[in-house]
C-alpha cells in the first residue's frame, strides 16, 4: 500500500506540472482524497486526470497530422480517443482518413494507438525478420523500420488494384496504415512518409 500511495504522489507532482483544463481540478481532487485517506478514489482521480492529459495529448498529435499528402485529402476531423490504462499509463488512439477525389478508390487510412499489445510482437518480427509469415516484408519508412503486407483485391470486373497494410512501431506507439488503390509500394511509403513520423514521436514524447 505504502509503494502505491508513492506512486500516485509522483504522478501528482508530475502531472501538476503537465496537465491543463479539467485535469487540474481531477488532481486536486485527488490531493484532496489523499489528505482524507481516502487512497481508493485519489486512485480514481488520478485516473481521470491521466485521461484528460491523455486526451490533449491525442488532440495535440492529431493536429500535427498533414491535411493533404500526395493528392490525398483528409476527410474531416480525425478520430481521437483516450482512456486511463492503469495508475499511471495511458492510452490513446487517433483515426485520420484521406481519399482521393478524382480516384475514389484511392485512400488511406491512419491509425496512431499508444500501448498496443501488437508492439511486442512487431518489434520481435523487426529484430528477426525470418519470422514474418507469407505476405509480411520488412519495409523502412523514412528511418524507421516497420512490416507491411499487400493483397490485390479484385473488384469483380476482372480489376485488381493493391491494398496495403503498414505497421510502424514507434516506442509504446503503433501507428497503422491502411492504403488502397496505390500504384506501386513505393507510391505507398512515400506517403506513410509525409505523415512526418518525427514531428508525431515529438508531440508523443517518444
Amino acid at each position: 500500500m505504502k509503494k502505491w500511495i508513492l506512486c500516485s504522489v509522483v504522478a501528482l507532482l508530475w502531472f501538476k506540472l503537465a496537465g491543463q483544463g479539467q485535469a487540474e481540478t481531477f488532481i486536486k481532487e485527488a490531493q484532496d482524497f489523499l489528505k482524507t485517506k481516502e487512497y481508493k478514489q485519489a486512485i480514481l482521480s488520478l485516473q481521470d486526470a491521466i485521461n484528460d492529459i491523455n486526451m490533449m495529448v491525442a488532440k495535440q498529435v492529431a493536429d500535427s497530422l498533414p491535411a493533404e499528402i500526395n493528392g490525398l485529402k483528409a476527410e474531416g476531423e480525425a478520430e481521437v480517443s483516450a482512456a486511463a490504462l492503469g495508475m499511471i499509463g495511458g492510452g490513446m488512439q487517433i483515426i485520420k482518413r484521406y481519399r482521393n477525389e478524382t480516384k475514389t478508390e484511392n485512400d488511406a487510412e491512419v491509425q496512431i494507438m499508444a500501448n498496443s499489445p501488437m508492439l511486442a510482437t512487431l518489434n520481435m518480427y523487426l529484430t528477426n525478420p525470418t519470422m514474418l509469415g507469407p505476405g509480411y516484408k520488412s519495409v523502412r519508412v523514412g528511418s524507421n523500420r516497420a512490416i507491411a503486407k499487400t493483397d490485390m483485391q479484385d473488384d469483380g470486373n476482372g480489376n485488381k488494384t493493391r491494398s496495403t497494410e503498414i505497421q510502424i512501431p514507434l516506442g509504446q506507439t503503433l501507428i497503422t496504415i491502411r492504403l488502397n488503390g496505390f500504384a506501386t509500394e513505393q507510391d505507398e511509403l512515400a506517403f506513410a512518409t509525409k505523415l512526418k513520423l518525427e514531428k508525431i514521436k515529438e508531440a508523443l514524447g517518444e
